[in-house]
């Protein structure tokens, strides 16, 4: 009778087939880890560049309206009426400045100076302000009509019928004159004698600012800007703020020491910040950059990142180019990337080389962020803005 060789495998075999068993399996493991923290990255990164998309388009809208409806002169063109009004009532913790204008003087529609986020030195991460009727964020304020006298004195009133566009009860609004007896053509505020620079739009009358412009001569134009839908005004113009700070809250991809890049109006009841709209995370600074002209001409000569010193006339005349610069990550914490590897320096340049000259500053990432940096991917956004709306 023949018996059936029944020898089993001896360890040794059994050592190596689990061997070769782990080592797929590491193998196999460590490729998938790859697979899904590529996958996660790529995610988080179409999150940032969507993210910096929308919140970036809202400050480039924002940059290229600066100005827009704001009165040139603070007095109306009859008598000696002048506009007392209020700005913003706080000193922003991170910045220690005020960028309220003068009661009595023509608004300057754009500045910025050094927040104390990620400061050395002087140089901090910038705070942005904003001036123009369509800074805020209601359908009023995107709302205008224009009324006109021909040399007859006929008058005739822009009606756009549409619900969205034209003025509704109770809606504050400023009258502008636009006035042919200067040169150049002047933008003055109307301001009545009880010195209330606003007025309520009624539906009687083709609306109750129709008492602002009984001082005019044929040939003269107002321009009638909507403000607020339904507070009295602190200011004849909406303001919006922009900054970097980092909240208590903060996504956790987000890298040590970086903030979030957020967008707040002024309150025209209490003249505070509304609570900031968060427009892009993973902040770690934002610099500007201002593109001036010599009087009376139209070609940039200089480039600045300080126009606090000169007045609303003066901006008005001499501001070409606004561009702003922003530090932030892209995607997330990756332990498998070394920012070290694909760039030639630990610093980013906020900023660039113009006419030979460096503005910005330069972002040294170690001391700023801390040694963790070179497992993030930066990226530097860029907004180049001619404004539309600062023409004398």
């Amino acid at each position: 009778m023949l018996f059936q060789n029944r020898r089993g495998f001896t360890l040794t075999e059994l050592i190596v087939v689990m061997g070769i068993f782990l080592t797929i399996i590491m193998i196999t493991a460590t490729a998938f880890k790859t697979i899904v923290n590529s996958s996660s990255q790529l995610s988080k990164s179409a999150e940032t560049q969507i993210e910096g998309i929308v919140g970036l388009e809202m400050l480039r809208a924002d940059l290229e309206s600066a100005g827009f409806g704001l009165p040139w002169e603070a007095a109306s063109g009859s008598a000696s009426v002048g506009c007392t009004y209020a700005e913003a009532v706080f000193t922003n913790a991170s910045t220690g400045l005020l960028f309220n204008d003068s009661t009595g003087n023509a608004p300057r529609p754009v500045l910025s100076g050094n927040s104390s986020f990620n400061k050395v030195g002087n140089v901090g991460s910038k705070y942005l302000v904003i001036k123009s009727t369509m800074a805020a964020a209601n359908d009023t304020s995107k709302k205008w009509a224009t009324v006109a006298f021909d040399k007859d004195g006929i008058r005739s009133i822009s009606k756009w019928g549409a619900a969205d566009r034209d003025f509704t009860v109770n809606e504050r609004i400023i009258v502008v004159k636009n006035s042919l007896m200067s040169t150049p053509v002047g933008r003055k505020l109307m301001v009545p004698a009880s010195g209330v620079f606003f007025s309520r739009y009624s539906s009687a009358s083709n609306g109750t600012y129709m008492t602002l412009i009984n001082t005019h001569q044929n040939g003269d134009t107002f321009e009638v800007y909507g403000i607020n839908p339904t507070n009295d005004l602190r200011m004849p113009f909406n303001r919006a703020d922009y900054y970097v700070s980092r909240p208590a809250s903060i996504p956790a991809s987000c890298a040590t020491k970086t903030g979030i890049l957020y967008k707040s109006t002024i309150s025209h009841v209490s003249g505070s910040p509304t609570a900031g709209t968060p427009l892009l995370d993973c902040v770690a600074d934002m610099q500007v950059v201002y593109g001036l002209a010599a009087p009376d001409t139209s070609t940039v000569n200089d480039h600045t990142d300080d126009i606090l010193l000169l007045s609303a006339s003066e901006i008005r005349s001499r501001l070409k180019e606004i561009r702003v610069y922003i530090l932030a990550q892209e995607g997330k914490r990756d332990t498998l990337y070394n920012y070290s590897s694909v760039s030639s320096s630990a610093t980013v340049r906020v900023g660039e080389k113009i006419n030979g000259i460096d503005r910005g500053r330069n972002f040294h990432l170690p001391s700023l962020i801390g040694p963790d940096y070179k497992y993030y991917r930066w990226k530097v956004y860029t907004i180049v803005v001619r404004p539309k709306n600062l023409v004398q």
